[in-house]
């Protein structure tokens, strides 16, 4: 799962807080969890990087978005031996 602060995502700062669970909807605590972002209407507008622990299976990340529309955002989980990738589509108004 994932929530924005501001809610809808817009141009400028936003907060993306990850929710990371097991499959029983546990959460996964002590992950390493990288994310990039890249915007799908516009080759070479990209950021990546750690998102951090926050407790309870939750990561955040901070992102600056310099232009509104279709951004897809790529998600890796890793874990003991568990190597998991989730992508989501992102709309920044």
């Amino acid at each position: 799962q994932i929530e924005s602060n501001p809610n809808p995502a817009v141009v400028g700062e936003v907060t993306f807080t990850l929710i990371v669970t097991d499959e029983n909807g546990n959460p996964i605590e002590g992950a390493s969890v990288d994310v990039s972002v890249d915007h799908t209407d516009m080759t070479g507008m990209s950021m990546s990087g750690p998102a951090i622990e926050q407790g309870e299976g939750k990561y955040a990340i901070n992102a600056a978005f310099s232009m509104s529309g279709n951004w897809k955002m790529k998600v890796y989980v890793r874990k003991e031996g568990v190597d998991y990738q989730e992508d989501i589509d992102l709309v920044i108004q």
